[in-house]
């Protein structure tokens, strides 16, 4: 494992290591062609109408997956412009994810409202599409993949307090990440990216960073306090693969805390073993998610029976947000942290800290969620400064 400042050579590896060549398309019309040949890209079967409209069917990466996050990307050439008709199946799940749309790959615009049809059942979704000459791609979130977090990390690299660590691969190879400050006594972990279809909580967890690296009268405090171990991308085979919910290995890692059969949440808890061999003690840890729950941010925590160090951390954290975004509606749904093998059951059973699951909705307004992540980051970072 080799510690480096500068891991530009680790970026650029990655960039050729996993960029896809050309290949045949998924089907095509004489006006159009369809292809998944990008990262994140994903269907499981595509077929052609006599009319040129297209079926398009959407099925988990494998028989495993349980929780229904049926992610799709494709994108779409046509010839000239013209209008285009998909109808896209989930028979195994329901259409979750309202269709965001891009000509470059990297602007990203939510469909307009008369050009998506639901069934009442949510089995079909129907797009009808005025395209323009060229590529249109079409997907269930915005595709935040390798090029969004190579830009990412290289910004996170011109940070001075900032280092980076190659801790694993992915069973495909792919680098994980760990972004660090200096050691101190004190450790907040942060973890992203654990389900791949979960984009707005990606989102979130880098405008939280960036209020935490900024330079700031509190940032600064706070930094002199804790170091920060940052895990931007922990499932990077499954954004790649635009796979549901499991890596390569056809597992939820946010279910093998405790268990570790893989080989990216046994790299997070062989670091964290050497923190406890050097005797550094954790003190918060939030993991980003989303969630298909109303338009909301939603916080699972600890119950009110399990006592945490700092005590309450929760509750006032929460309270102080509330007194800055009272239009701002978010919820707090306390969860026994034995039911589940995941990160926020395990971070507090064996260190009896808050640790929350910090889910931002699918559908979350984005500028809303520019707008509101940078105040739960400094009412943590005042909260954890009040800690004893």
């Amino acid at each position: 494992m080799m510690l480096v400042r500068s891991f530009f050579v680790f970026l650029l590896l990655l960039g050729v290591a996993f960029a896809k060549g050309p290949l045949e398309p998924r089907c095509q019309s004489p006006q159009f062609s369809i292809d998944t040949h990008f990262d994140g890209g994903a269907l499981d079967s595509c077929t052609t109408r006599p009319d040129g409209s297209f079926d398009i069917t959407i099925r988990a990466e494998d028989q495993k997956v349980i929780i229904k996050q049926p992610w799709f990307a494709f994108r779409v050439v046509s010839e000239s412009a013209a209008e285009l008709q998909i109808q896209l199946r989930f028979p195994d799940a329901y259409a979750r994810y309202w269709p965001k749309l891009s000509t470059d790959g990297e602007t990203w615009a939510r469909a307009p409202e008369d050009a998506v049809q639901i069934s009442e059942s949510a089995k079909f979704m129907t797009i009808t599409l005025d395209v323009d000459a060229g590529t249109t791609w079409i997907a269930a979130q915005e595709l935040l993949t390798g090029d969004w977090y190579r830009q990412w990390l290289t910004e996170l690299g011109s940070h001075r307090e900032l280092t980076s660590i190659v801790i694993a691969e992915s069973i495909e190879g792919r680098p994980i990440h760990l972004v660090k400050t200096a050691d101190k006594a004190e450790v907040v972990i942060l973890l992203g990216r654990q389900h791949p279809a979960e984009v707005p909580g990606a989102m979130a967890m880098r405008d939280f960073i960036d209020v935490l690296m900024a330079d700031t009268e509190l940032a600064r405090q706070f930094r002199q306090r804790y170091s920060l171990l940052i895990l931007p991308l922990l499932n990077p085979d499954g954004v790649a693969n635009g796979h549901w919910r499991h890596n390569s290995g056809e597992t939820d890692l946010n279910r093998d805390w405790g268990l570790f059969t893989q080989a990216e949440t046994l790299a997070v808890e062989q670091l964290l073993q050497g923190l406890e061999k050097r005797g550094t003690q954790p003190r918060l840890m939030l993991d980003f998610h989303a969630t298909d729950a109303t338009d909301t941010t939603l916080f699972y925590t600890q119950t009110a029976g399990e006592k945490t160090d700092p005590a309450g951390f929760d509750i006032n954290w929460f309270a102080n947000v509330r007194e800055r975004l009272p239009e701002f509606d978010f919820k707090h749904d306390p969860r026994p942290s034995c039911v589940n093998p995941n990160a926020k059951g395990y971070f507090y059973r064996n260190y009896g800290i808050p640790a929350f699951t910090y889910e931002i909705a699918d559908e979350a307004d984005r500028d809303t969620l520019h707008a509101t992540t940078p105040v739960f980051a400094e009412e943590m970072m005042r909260e954890l400064l009040r800690a004893k």
